[in-house]
């Protein structure tokens, strides 16, 4: 995974579109190797980020990936599946995942839990690229409008979706806000 590049390339955009701070929290949900927290990492230099994924052998990866970062407890890599962070009282600038979308069970529940899971005002980016054996710009949009709508459902506002131009099938990013509380 860490070796193809529209994977590189797929993180890398993701992480440019959330518009990180010295000192956001972000969250990952589907870290894999870890190529997206070492974006979020040279950006977020005073905060602190949280990997999340089921594979261990991911894990390590990651973990190996940013050794300093977590000697330094600027990271965080959690074993788990995303359920798990029901029960952890914590909460996230920015909380984001590429090509996980389309492996959750009920994604209008998740998308409910991950909008308490951020701080008002704070941001939700959801990227996928189909990876099927017939992968189509219109599976991709088709995708995009679903998570449209469960993060409209769950009360998500300023909602955008991006595109990235890639071979053989663009990556689609959609983006939405936490309403900041009265």
């Amino acid at each position: 995974m860490a070796h193809r590049p529209s994977n590189r390339d797929r993180n890398r955009w993701t992480v440019n579109l959330l518009d990180i701070k010295a000192h956001d929290r972000i969250l990952e949900i589907g870290c894999g190797p870890g190529l997206a927290l070492e974006d979020c990492l040279a950006r977020a230099i005073q905060g602190y980020v949280v990997g999340l994924d089921h594979s261990q052998t991911m894990l390590e990866q990651a973990r190996k990936r940013n050794a300093r970062a977590v000697e330094e407890g600027r990271l965080q890599l959690r074993l788990g599946r995303l359920e798990e962070l029901e029960s952890k009282n914590e909460q996230f600038d920015k909380i984001f995942s590429v090509n996980v979308v389309q492996f959750l069970d009920n994604p209008a529940t998740t998308f409910q839990m991950l909008s308490t899971k951020l701080e008002p005002g704070g941001f939700l980016a959801t990227t996928y690229m189909p990876r099927d054996r017939n992968p189509s710009r219109s599976k991709a949009l088709v995708m995009a409008q679903a998570v449209k709508q469960y993060m409209e459902e769950a009360g998500f506002i300023q909602i955008r979706t991006d595109m990235l131009p890639l071979e053989p099938v663009p990556a689609i990013c959609v983006i939405g806000k936490r309403p900041c509380l009265p």
